[in-house]
């Protein structure tokens, strides 16, 4: 059976959010618009759908893990760095996103697209679905009627097609040269002192930082170093010279840091003489270090390709016009590491192939933002913040019911469903998962 992201809405819409699976519904509360679009209120029913809708994805995908790690609701941490809660960024987002669906229905003309009479048979029986399938109470915490939901239906359909004819005569030929990959394993020394690894003896999640903890930190870091820059241009000279001497004074370093280093790297160029002497393998070594599980001695692989900005700089040198199998004859270090690198493969063709797929979807997404970008130019668009406001998305949390074993085994979980869908968002309509799904 064919996927799309428009597939994985539809078995969300016609079957995972029941009422058993809502917490803290509240009765409906009369919308106010918070859209409006080429000067017309865009229907209050339908945004709050739409965006109660999105919400129970995304709370099913990640609010129960962002919950059990911070302790708190996803929606009220700043996820991005920028100073502004989840909440508010979200929404902002699906603002956006339900702008391009609207543009997208009325440019449908454009591009002769328009819904056939089984897509809208099939949109209608989908909606009733729904509708059957939840209770009065969760039905009216999202503003879901027969012509809410057949709307929204509407608008997720017109917009696939709409996007598809745009991208029908993307390029689709991609050079070997132009998506070439290679493949490099390491065994990676980072210097770690006694005192670091006694705190690696805790627990997994509060050694992780994760990228939202890293943008943080950048962020602060970022807003730190911009005040004491404004700081010092409006210091006078002496305190300027004062500031300037008291930054070149040298660090110095931690002794245990420094016994650290040396060990390490004592043992990098131990085990890369042994590999060299071929009294062990590379890739016995790496599964060695791999089964100890030393946190300060890891074994992984990178795949990249010349045109990426990952791994380190020192690293992508170290290996540039090696062959496979070749083990690099020197210890290089990188960012405080010491690493034995070895080419694997010089040119990974299902991984080359995979990164032809990635550029021309990169192809494909460009087009798209470049059509909307000229309809959002010559049309307008304007947001009630504090209509937005009203719906809040900490209030609830919708997320799927258990269902029967039989039912998992067939439909998946929603996870899975959007897992799945996302990695192939180009096949099938709305109405395509509709029609499938009913004769499974």
């Amino acid at each position: 059976m064919r996927k799309s992201w428009m597939k994985g809405a539809a078995l969300v819409l016609a079957a995972v959010m029941c009422a058993s699976a809502l917490g803290g519904c509240a009765k409906k509360a009369e919308a106010k618009p918070v859209y409006t679009f080429n000067g017309e209120a865009v229907d209050a029913d339908l945004t709050t759908f739409l965006l109660r809708y999105s919400q129970a994805g995304v709370d099913e995908t990640y609010g129960t893990m962002f919950s059990s790690y911070y302790g708190q609701s996803m929606w009220t941490l700043d996820l991005s760095g920028t100073g502004e809660v989840y909440e508010t960024t979200y929404k902002n987002e699906f603002g956006e996103s339900l702008r391009r669906m609207l543009l997208a229905e009325e440019h449908a003309g454009d591009y002769g697209v328009e819904l056939t009479d089984e897509e809208k048979a099939a949109i209608t029986e989908a909606a009733s679905k729904f509708l059957a399938d939840n209770d009065q109470e969760a039905l009216d915490s999202m503003s879901a009627t027969q012509e809410t939901v057949e709307k929204a239906l509407t608008l997720y359909t017109l917009q696939s097609k709409v996007e598809k004819e745009m991208t029908k005569d993307v390029d689709t030929n991609v050079s070997d040269e132009e998506a070439a990959q290679k493949t490099v394993s390491y065994i990676g020394y980072t210097p770690t002192t006694e005192a670091e690894t006694e705190a690696e003896s805790e627990t997994e999640a509060d050694l992780i930082m994760t990228e939202a903890e890293e943008a943080v930190t950048e962020a602060e870091t970022a807003a730190v170093e911009t005040e004491e820059a404004d700081k010092t241009s409006s210091a006078d000279e002496t305190e300027a010279a004062a500031v300037s001497e008291t930054e070149a004074e040298p660090e110095t370093e931690d002794p245990a840091l420094a016994a650290a280093k040396e060990k390490y790297s004592a043992m990098a160029e131990e085990k890369l003489a042994e590999i060299q002497s071929g009294a062990v393998t590379f890739e016995d070594a790496a599964q060695e270090v791999k089964d100890e599980g030393n946190t300060a001695i890891t074994a992984s692989s990178y795949t990249f390709g010349d045109d990426d900005t990952y791994p380190a700089a020192e690293i992508r040198e170290a290996v540039e016009g090696l062959e496979d199998g070749t083990l690099v004859d020197h210890i290089v270090e990188s960012n405080g590491t010491y690493y034995i690198l070895h080419m694997d493969d010089a040119f990974n063709e299902a991984a080359t192939e995979h990164k032809k797929e990635e550029i021309v979807a990169q192809r494909r997404n460009d087009m798209i933002n470049e059509a909307y970008n000229g309809w959002i130019e010559k049309e307008s668009w304007e947001t009630d913040a504090a209509a937005l406001a009203l719906i809040s998305l900490t209030d609830r949390v919708y997320s799927a019911p258990e269902k029967p074993e039989t039912e998992a085994d067939e439909a998946g979980t929603e996870a899975e469903i959007i897992a799945e869908t996302e990695a192939d968002a180009e096949a099938g309509t709305e109405a395509d998962l509709i029609a499938e799904t009913e004769a499974e």
